[in-house]
């Protein structure tokens, strides 16, 4: 498989490991208490290594939209490289005149993907959008972290529904999200809900009991010669597949589905033979394709009005819109599963999750994760207005008339005229009820629409969130634990460190830190003594607790090797041990 080489990958290969963990620090909580719903404002790279204790191996779904490196907008990498060359390479502002610019986009890609790798389910999805500029170069660096195999799509998102006719070339109308599983095998798409639009092209054309279907040849272009064979019907209607084409179905296969009453005849001698596919046979899911149209998903026109809306107006730049945050996180997640999105912008992915789980009643968490100043004032204010309510000044839109009309009706002038006096007059009835009337046609239809302006107060959904900052780190500047950490905070460290997964706890009690595949860590911050030990194995005993391995966390240990052996015990020591490896 080939490889992509960038100035700083050596630099930057391994930079998610020499991260420091930082305690996380909740500020405020908006609407229920109880929310495990997170907006973390600090840098994404520190945040996302500072998860790991928490929810490594946890998160179903992520999606991300990072800075597309256009050259449009300025943007500065500041993660901190130990190499002093390196790092005043990277702190320079990245614009169009950067002729490094992929690289350092990819210096700064990088190591959050891997940390995002290690933050979702083995089932595990991440969405990525990115548009031309560097999408080849992402699909190369996500090759490597995820594993080529991983990929499942590209979809191709009409993000633009206008025409951009000061383009020199092309007007460019689309952006892509990528698509990666963390392991492919357990990853489960489930695409759209059907609806009736989908539902339409099934038909009931001999009326069926069973309800309307849709029809399938018999036939398909690709089979083998000996698999070729006539078949007759019991209304002796006779079948073979047509010249160049092969069988789609055995022969014992079309026997069954003409016994179940699947095979459709036509009402004339000469209509082919077809197979019935029922629509109360059909999953409520059907296969979502790789081209969203920007009716299907939204644009970026349409989200820049939804966020003005709760907002105000120009507040954010090209907000994604919640439609297509909805589409992704209904195929992907269930009601419990949990979301993050560590490039938060305008909050619209928290948006589209409360939207679900208010829908279908689900508890779906999101973590969100905004590393620039608008954290506060933009990402968390529209979701907790979304929460709450909020006063909305826009406009209601009423269609007053509308009617198709077939190419034949636009040519005869009879037809228009006609149409053209009903138009005026609906809009000469209607004008003092509305501040506007809209005329328009397109499509061969003629729509009449009354504009009111509004302000009203919009009722919020309900949930919650914690806005919450980086804090300590879990080291002090002279390598020692934290003397700020909580016993909680240090124990959930140990146990990831030790396991590499989140502990399954909400609380803990000293010095008991958990347990995993029989083996118990227990944390004594000062020393562990012979004393302790002993109580340690009365505990055990009272208990009936079996164990494999017991670990003890702490600064010193009074206990001999030999007693340690023993009774299979290991000692870790503070601070040299609980550092990550």
């Amino acid at each position: 498989m080939p490889y992509i080489d960038w100035m700083g990958k050596d630099d930057v290969k391994d930079h998610h490991k020499n991260i420091e963990y930082k305690t996380i620090e909740c500020k405020e909580s908006i609407g229920d208490i109880d929310s495990q719903n997170m907006i973390i404002k600090g840098d994404n790279l520190l945040a996302l290594k500072s998860l790991l204790p928490y929810y490594a191996s946890s998160v179903k779904m992520i999606y991300i939209d990072p800075p597309y490196n256009t050259g449009n907008t300025s943007w500065v990498y500041n993660d901190n490289m130990d190499s002093p060359l390196i790092k005043k390479w990277l702190n320079d502002t990245v614009n169009a005149d950067d002729l490094s610019r992929s690289d350092k986009w990819l210096c700064m890609m990088w190591p959050r993907l891997k940390l995002l790798r290690e933050l979702l389910k083995d089932d595990g999805v991440i969405f990525i959008s990115i548009d031309d500029a560097e999408v080849t170069h992402l699909r190369m660096i996500c090759d490597e972290i995820f594993g080529r195999n991983n990929f499942i799509t590209s979809v191709c998102w009409q993000g633009l529904d206008t025409i951009k006719n000061d383009a020199k070339y092309f007007s460019n109308n689309h952006e892509y999200v990528l698509v990666y599983a963390k392991n492919k095998v357990n990853a489960k798409i489930k695409g759209q809900k059907r609806t009736n639009e989908h539902n339409k092209v099934y038909k009931n054309h001999d009326n069926d009991p069973k309800g309307n279907y849709l029809l399938t040849p018999l036939n398909a272009k690709s089979g083998t010669e000996n698999g070729i064979y006539t078949y007759t019907f019991k209304n002796n209607t006779t079948w073979t597949s047509p010249k160049g084409t092969y069988p789609r179905f055995s022969k014992s296969k079309l026997k069954e589905l003409e016994y179940n009453n699947m095979i459709y005849f036509g009402k004339k001698e000469n209509t082919i033979p077809q197979k019935k596919t029922y629509l109360c046979d059909m999953d409520e899911y059907i296969k979502l394709t790789t081209f969203w149209s920007y009716k299907f998903a939204g644009s970026t026109r349409q989200s820049n009005g939804q966020l003005s809306d709760i907002l105000s107006k120009g507040i954010f730049q090209n907000p994604k819109p919640k439609k297509l945050l909805e589409i992704i996180i209904n195929s992907i997640t269930s009601k419990n599963d949990i979301i993050l999105d560590s490039f938060a912008g305008s909050g619209t992915t928290a948006h589209a999750v409360l939207e679900q789980n208010k829908e279908d009643g689900g508890s779906r968490k999101f973590i969100l994760i905004e590393t620039l100043d608008y954290a506060k004032d933009i990402t968390a204010e529209r979701v907790k207005r979304v929460i709450k309510g909020y006063d909305f000044i826009g406009k209601d839109k009423t269609t007053l008339y509308e009617k198709k009309l077939t190419t034949s009706q636009v040519l005869k002038p009879e037809t228009m005229d006609k149409i053209s006096y009903e138009v005026n007059k609906t809009v000469e009835y209607e004008k003092q009820n509305y501040t506007k009337i809209e005329k328009t046609f397109k499509e061969n239809t003629i729509k009449v629409t009354g504009i009111k302006d509004i302000k009203t107060f919009k009722d919020g959904i309900g949930g919650g969130f914690k806005y919450c900052e980086l804090s300590h780190n879990i080291f002090d500047e002279f390598g020692e634990l934290n003397s700020k950490l909580t016993f909680d905070q240090i124990a959930k460290h140990i146990y990831f460190v030790e396991f590499k997964k989140p502990v399954n706890k909400k609380t803990i009690n000293a010095p008991f830190v958990g347990t995993y595949k029989n083996q118990h860590i227990y944390f004594y911050e000062k020393k562990f003594l012979n004393k302790d030990l002993k109580d340690l194995l009365i505990k055990h005993r009272k208990t009936k607790k079996e164990y494999k391995q017991l670990i003890i966390y702490t600064a010193k240990s009074t206990v001999s090797n030999d007693t340690l052996k023993e009774k299979n015990i290991i000692i870790r020591y503070i601070p040299y041990d609980i550092k990550d490896n």
